[in-house]
Order: structure tokens, then sequence, then C-alpha cells
């Protein structure tokens, strides 16, 4: 008998996971920049700036983040501050968090910094102290650092940057190449400026490149326009057949926004988005901010998830962003019991 009552409840749970549904935001603070990064371990993990430094949250799902485990990894040491943009990443057997911050509380000396795990098994125990990642000739503001895992077996390093010292807008894209997660050995190289009049809104700015695979090809995803502006917006360019990355020329560059601001459903200053799957790993899911105040500014923006698709060629669809009363599916694999949600592993 007791086995019946195992089978029929296991039943009623997968029933109730087809009709499952959240509501953005998934969380109820203040998280710009969210980069959300699923392991093979089943848990989703993404860092945010807290305490002038980066804490390190970990939970089974993806749309809800309010009763996630919790790490300080780093708090900034004397004369850093404006600590932006975290991202985590698991290269070649560890976990590596880059980010952005400024020294001597001045802006036009924000740098991009290096922390890794000190056990590559357990990332939500002691990390590095921050490292500076020096960009060989160039050694130029930059933001918003991302790593580019590339076909040819090396790792390149994407970023958002000044084109000289200390020239202040516009923003551009350069990448470089890496020797190993912890070190640019190459010189920076352009490969997006502001071309469209959608990207300058607020000011000529480039920044929060993501790499995207898909079916053999890879695209950078990126923000444009100013962040505290509602008119934040995504835009798309693309690398194929395995061209050398480090030529601008080999890179295409599409020529009209794919993400948006949605006035109808109060959805503004979309942007800063990363790219996950759902817990089984068959879905696609953008991860994002936005405000829902056209001019509620920084501090106005929270996390935000939904599901996307895509197109014929095999390039990302990431439909309109959907507001806070509208029900959204929860991602596919995940289960619930007794009002938690966890991801089936």
């Amino acid at each position: 008998m007791r086995q019946i009552y195992i089978a029929f409840a296991l039943i009623v749970i997968c029933h109730n996971v087809q009709s499952q549904t959240f509501n953005n935001p998934i969380s109820d603070v203040n998280w710009p920049d969210p980069y959300a990064y699923l392991h093979t371990d089943g848990y989703y993990y993404m860092p945010r700036s807290e305490n002038n430094g980066v804490a390190l949250y970990r939970t089974r799902t993806l749309v809800n983040w309010r009763n996630a485990e919790r790490r300080q990894l780093y708090v900034a040491g004397p004369g850093l501050g404006e600590v932006w943009a975290p991202e985590i990443h698991y290269i070649r057997g560890n976990f590596y968090i880059y980010v952005a911050m400024e020294t001597d509380g001045l802006n036009e000396n924000h740098r991009m910094y290096e922390l890794h795990a000190n056990n590559p098994n357990d990332p939500m125990g002691e990390w590095s102290t921050a490292r500076r990642l020096y960009i060989p000739g160039e050694d130029y503001w930059a933001i918003d650092g991302t790593v580019l895992e590339y076909g040819n077996g090396k790792l390149y390093f994407i970023w958002s940057g000044w084109p000289q010292i200390n020239s202040g807008f516009p923003q551009y894209l350069y990448i470089a190449e890496m020797c190993d997660p912890m070190t640019v050995c190459g010189r920076r190289v352009l490969i997006k400026r502001v071309d469209f009049d959608w990207e300058r809104v607020g000011a000529d700015l480039i920044e929060g490149p993501q790499i995207l695979h898909n079916a053999g090809r890879v695209f950078l995803v990126y923000s444009a326009s100013g962040s505290w502006t509602p008119d934040y917006i995504l835009g798309f360019m693309g690398i194929d057949d395995l061209r050398d990355p480090l030529v601008y020329e080999n890179w295409w560059r599409h020529d009209r926004p794919v993400f948006w601001r949605h006035d109808e459903e109060n959805v503004y200053g979309v942007g800063h988005a990363s790219m996950t799957t759902s817990p089984d790993r068959t879905e696609p899911w953008i991860v994002y901010h936005a405000m829902a105040e056209p001019y509620a500014g920084w501090v106005g923006r929270t996390a935000r998830t939904q599901k996307f698709g895509w197109n014929p060629d095999n390039s990302p669809d990431f439909g309109r962003p959907r507001g806070f009363h509208i029900s959204l599916p929860i991602p596919s694999g995940t289960v619930t019991f007794s009002n938690s949600t966890v991801n089936k592993i």
C-alpha cells in the first residue's frame, strides 16, 4: 500500500510540474547585471556585487533566488571599490569570477580582475583574492569582461573599454587572446564600435558582452545605450566557420535590436543579460535586468528570466520581455515539493 501512495504522489507531482508557473522578478533585491551559470552538480550559480565585494549565490531553481544559499567570497581591499558585473565561469576544471573594480575612487581607473576557487569541487568554499587582469600594451579602462572558449581550443577575453586611456564615451567591445583563464597575453583588438542609432541613447555605449553557442554558430549578445535609460537594449553579432576572432572583418553585426523595452507591460531598460538552460538542458533561458518604471535608474534594476527560442538560421529569438503580471511556465526539468522548487537531477 505504501508503494501505491508513493507512486500516486509522484504522479501528482509530475502533473503539477506541467502546470507550474512563476512571475518575475526572480529576486526581491536590486540585482543588476545578473550572470547565471548551471553547473553539472545541478545548481545554478550567480554572483552579485555586495558589501564592496562579491557574494556568490546558488540554488537548484532558476526562477527563485530568494532563499538561495549565499557566501561572501571577496571584500575589496583598501583603495578598491565600485565592484561591477561579476561573472562566474567554469573553465578547464575550475571556477573563475571576472569582475570590474576601480581604484582611488575614480571611474577612469576601472579595470578587470580575476578570482578563482581554491577547491574546484567546492565553489561555495574559499576563493583567491582578486588579481588584476593586465592587457598587454594598452592598459585602458575595462569593464564587463567575459570569456570566449573557441572551437580552435583557445580562450579569448572580451570586454567593454574606452578607445584611449581616459577618453570616456564611446565604449566599444574589445577582444584579446588568453594564455590561461587567469592571464591575458595578447594585445586588444576592436570588434564592435557604436554603429546604429539605437546604440547611442543616453551615450555612445556598447557593453555587457555574452557568448552564446548554438548549432555550431557563435553569437555575441551585447547591451547598448545608457544602462540608466529606459532604452538600454540588446543587440547581437557573431562569427562563423572558425574564422579568426582577432580580425574585425570576420565578425558580422546585426543591424537591429533583439530585445528591448516593452511599455505595455512596464518593462524598461532591459540589458546586461546572460544565457543559460533549463535544469534538463532542453530549453534556452535568458537572465537579464530591467526596470518597472522608465526612469527608475540603476537602483530600480531587478533580475528576471524567461525562456527564448531559435530562428531558422539558429540565431537566438528572445521575444519580448514580459511584465511582472505575466505568469510564465517554469523551466523544463524543474520539480516542486511542498511549495519549494528544485531541479530534477
